[in-house]
């Protein structure tokens, strides 16, 4: 069975190649763009009346010139008191700051369609997506506006920092999340974007408009995913956003089975990506967990498959703490060492379980991102 260790060798390589990415990257040399766009925070909130307040203090505390933005926050059929906190915020502020709050109500039914209502109701040159209970730094709105320069981008990817909410799921969750937002950046640096995040991402509303009949109307989320690839099939440039201050904050999945729903939904559009990186990456990672996971399978059976299943993992074991720790440390977070050795151990079986409930078509219809 040694044969296994050639997906995880591949699986290992791939890694370790995309963190030497981000060693060696020192940034975009770009002019500042002589005037600056006029950009458009977009934000679809459904029942969220616990967090939006916090999003709404960090918009209207930006630095960016506030003439050139608008904030159009879209109620997304709440059935709690999310729409008046809101309007009670717009009230409050309209006459201590002259950043524009809009809210709308989304006349259709779930985020998709209230992301895309929100922007056809937008005027902003430059779309600025995020979610209603992330928390963006002063410089969000400007770091992403920087890039879009003459001849510059024509997509922005940019960093989702995950804080932990206490227990081991949420911590399990801010570690696999920490390692797609490095793998995230390194693939946009190296010019194959392979995902993004809808919690953290502008593009040129021209763009948008040119690739808005690529989304997949079928599925109920994952017009970021789609938007990306329909991007780059169509010759656009994707840049990535570094920095603290482009990055928004939001917290992780408080329990393992609120994280199964989210990552299984994720999990469930990559049935309909036809973009080859994303796919060849998707596939190098499934068969290096299915290795890992048929290995221990085989040890229960045998202990002589021990070595084995050692081997495997010790194999994917230092690229992934090295793709790991990069970003947490990056955040000047501390780096949990014997939750992450763990989070190894049990991860091929949690891909695995992972992929299995994302066949199921109830796993399309988890709401959030």
């Amino acid at each position: 069975m040694w044969w296994l260790t050639i997906p995880v060798i591949i699986y290992a390589m791939i890694i370790f190649l995309m963190w030497m990415t981000l060693v060696r990257w020192r940034g975009y040399d770009l002019p500042v763009p002589e005037t600056p766009p006029s950009v458009s925070v977009i934000v679809a909130a459904r029942n969220e009346e616990k967090h939006i307040e916090k999003l709404l203090k960090s918009l209207v505390g930006q630095d960016y010139p506030a003439h050139l933005v608008e904030a159009v926050i879209v109620n997304d059929n709440s059935t709690d008191r999310t729409p008046i906190v809101v309007s009670e915020f717009i009230e409050k502020q309209k006459d201590h700051s002259p950043f524009m709050i809009r809210l709308i109500n989304n006349p259709f039914t779930g985020k998709k369609r209230a992301l895309r209502y929100g922007i056809e109701k937008s005027a902003g040159e430059v779309i600025l997506v995020t979610d209603a209970d992330c928390i963006t730094g002063r410089g969000w709105i400007g770091s992403h506006a920087s890039l879009y320069g003459e001849g510059q981008a024509d997509m922005v990817v940019a960093e989702v920092n995950q804080r932990p909410v206490g227990g081991f799921a949420s911590l399990f969750g801010v570690l696999e999340f920490s390692a797609l937002q490095s793998i995230t950046e390194a693939a946009v640096v190296a010019r194959h974007p392979v995902m993004c995040n809808g919690a953290n991402m502008s593009f040129r509303r021209d763009v948008y408009s040119r690739h808005s009949g690529e989304l997949h109307d079928s599925l109920p989320s994952g017009d970021d995913m789609f938007l990306l690839h329909a991007v780059v099939r169509g010759g656009g440039r994707v840049m990535y956003a570094g920095g603290s201050a482009a990055a928004v904050e939001t917290a992780s999945a408080v329990t393992a089975a609120a994280l199964l729903r989210q990552r299984a939904r994720w999990a469930s559009k990559a049935f309909a990506y036809t973009y080859a990186p994303t796919l060849f990456l998707a596939a190098a990672t499934a068969a290096c967990n299915a290795a890992v996971t048929a290995a221990a399978v085989a040890s229960v059976i045998s202990a002589d498959h021990l070595p084995l299943l050692g081997t495997l993992y010790a194999v994917r074991l230092v690229p992934d703490y090295l793709i790991t720790a990069r970003n947490i440390k990056k955040g000047k977070e501390h780096f949990p060492v014997l939750p992450f050795l763990l989070s190894e151990i049990l991860y091929p079986f949690w891909f695995c379980l992972v992929a299995v409930v994302s066949l199921f078509p109830s796993s399309r219809r988890f709401r959030g991102r």
